[in-house]
């Protein structure tokens, strides 16, 4: 099985890296723009996601790098340290070398807070490499080694762009600009995908707290746009799509983006990329193998099973059979999402 492990590490992390750039130039990084996919980037579960993945590539971490330069004050830092308590998702101390590099310029002051959130390394720690493809630097960026992360000095091109507002991916951006960087955005962008739905769904899907989802959605009631509907004991919220067809400005746009539970895929794909990189995976057992595998994998099943998004094990799979089993699914997700 370990030439097996070893093929399909390389295989998925070099189908992630592809994914990430994907995303990546779509919201304008300076890259190849592949369009035609029908749903919509969260900007915050990527970042996130990209302080661990991304460093597995040099130049994509520092396009993203230069991108935030430009765009990092449309994200939405509330609902990144969320995303990140709650998914475990992203490395706390790289994200918070980006934001004192951010700050650095005096620029997007409200990124300080990330940084204060973090940890510094204590005294005497030694330094990591960033990016462990790479061999060590002859100099050392003293700005991330403040944070025990050892790089090359950053060097920022300025190509990044601002996310352009007629695709399906950049939707969230498109919302944000015109409703604010707090929750009206992501609760439009949801109902806009689902039509309707219970605030506490929406509160789990988009990482806000029902309180406030549910305040903003009798605010948004009020409008007469969007509709309080009584199911039985509970009260839904919708709207009607067709008064909001205004907002598909992509050619040949048929219907409002998909939502897809991206911090619940990129905290999987984490988890996975993680568990390929334990130094005594490869010499475990198979029945072993398929134990720590199925446990990477098992957060994910309650959110991506209904949503049709992750398949079953094949009964009677055990050893061999059930690590095939699971890699096969994390392949076939991955699939759904970087097409070639």
């Amino acid at each position: 099985m370990e030439t097996s492990l070893t093929n399909f590490k390389i295989e998925f992390r070099e189908s992630l890296l592809a994914f990430l750039w994907q995303e990546w130039s779509a919201l304008g990084v300076s890259g190849h723009t592949r369009t035609g996919d029908d749903w919509l980037i969260d900007p915050e579960a990527l970042l996130l996601f990209s302080t661990v993945v991304a460093r597995h590539d040099a130049r994509l971490f520092d396009e993203i790098l230069d991108w935030l330069q430009l765009n990092a004050d449309a994200l939405n830092l509330q609902r990144l340290a969320r995303l990140q308590k709650e998914h475990a998702l992203g490395d706390a101390s790289v994200l918070a070398a980006m934001a004192t590099q951010l700050t650095h310029a005096k620029a997007h002051p409200k990124w300080r807070t990330v940084a204060t959130r973090a940890s510094r390394p204590g005294a005497g720690a030694a330094a990591r490499p960033l990016f462990t493809h790479l061999p060590a630097p002859t100099r050392a960026d003293e700005l991330w080694l403040a944070w025990g992360w050892q790089r090359p000095p950053v060097e920022l091109r300025g190509l990044g762009q601002t996310p352009r507002p007629d695709q399906p991916a950049t939707f969230l951006f498109k919302l944000r600009a015109l409703f604010g960087l707090q929750t009206r955005a992501e609760i439009m962008a949801w109902l806009l995908a689902h039509e309707s739905g219970h605030p506490a769904d929406i509160a789990r899907a988009t990482a806000y707290f029902r309180g406030s989802i549910q305040a903003v959605l009798n605010e948004l009631a009020a409008s007469g746009h969007v509709h309080a509907l009584r199911t039985r004991r509970e009260k839904n919220f919708g709207l009607r799509r067709d008064e909001w067809r205004f907002l598909l400005t992509w050619p040949e746009a048929k219907d409002f983006p998909r939502w897809l539970p991206w911090p619940v895929i990129l905290a999987l794909f984490q988890r996975i990329d993680d568990l390929l990189e334990h130094p005594k995976l490869a010499t475990m057992s198979p029945p072993v193998q398929a134990i720590e595998l199925e446990r990477a994998l098992i957060p994910a099943a309650p959110v991506l099973t209904p949503a049709g998004l992750w398949p079953a094990v094949p009964s009677g799979a055990t050893g061999e059979s059930a690590v095939q089993a699971h890699l096969d699914r994390a392949r076939g997700l991955l699939a759904k999402f970087h097409r070639t």
